[in-house]
């Protein structure tokens, strides 16, 4: 039996890194009292994993983290155990439990959505560079990594994309590819939209990044992960 957790990631543990939370979820784990399995050998440890790693800086409406149990449990009675021991800012939103042979979620991620808040920003400018940019095939935008640069077509991996204009800023809402062999980051696609309106990259106020969820496909339609 395997237990899916749903979970925020509040503004003030936006910067806590990947093996910080990892750690923390471990520890609630321990004090939820939950039946969960650990390895064989030598080092045992809990057999659990995170649909996707988040970047440190951005929050969350919704990650989740799929747990290993040794036994089945009631899905009401895991998230209640969880959200007695997690802080408000990793409150638990829901749990489903699955057999052991359902895929990793990992396996099954799909696409992210994101908000992003622009402090200062022009609406009216980044709306006729978001609209130009939906009406094209193919947009060409340098992506670096550790090991290269490569220009690659990033229109294929927006899957949506609106542009709200709010009291002193602007705030983009996004869906991305977030998959292995096509994952878009959410500021990539936010530097070149601010380019392709004729703005310096310099000038760019730094994004207020939210995810606001993860995504697979289920009988040709894109629902929540934790649904697929």
């Amino acid at each position: 039996m395997k237990m899916l957790l749903a979970f925020q990631k509040g503004d003030a543990l936006r910067h806590l890194g990947h093996l910080d939370l990892q750690r923390a979820m471990q520890r609630a784990l321990r004090r939820s009292g939950l039946p969960v399995r650990y390895s064989q050998g030598f080092n045992p440890h809990m057999l659990t994993s995170f649909a996707s790693a988040l970047s440190v800086g951005v929050s969350s409406d919704e990650e989740i983290l799929e747990v290993a149990l040794e036994k089945p449990m009631d899905a009401d009675d895991c998230l209640a155990r969880m959200n007695a021991v997690l802080p408000d800012a990793l409150r638990a939103t829901k749990a489903v439990l699955v057999e052991d042979s359902h895929p990793a979620l990992m396996g099954l991620l799909k696409q992210a959505g994101y908000t992003a808040g622009l402090l200062g920003a022009d609406a009216t400018v980044l709306y006729a560079a978001a609209e130009s940019f939906l009406a094209e095939a193919e947009v060409m935008a340098l992506r670096k990594s550790k090991r290269k640069e490569t220009m690659v077509n990033i229109r294929p991996m927006v899957h949506a994309l609106t542009v709200v204009e709010e009291e002193g800023s602007v705030r983009l809402n996004m869906r991305l590819s977030l998959e292995e062999t096509a994952t878009l980051k959410p500021d990539l696609l936010i530097a070149t939209l601010w380019e392709r309106a004729g703005l310096l990259r310099e000038d760019m106020p730094p994004p207020r990044l939210r995810r606001t969820g993860l995504f697979g496909v289920r009988d040709g339609r894109v629902v929540r992960l934790i649904q697929v």
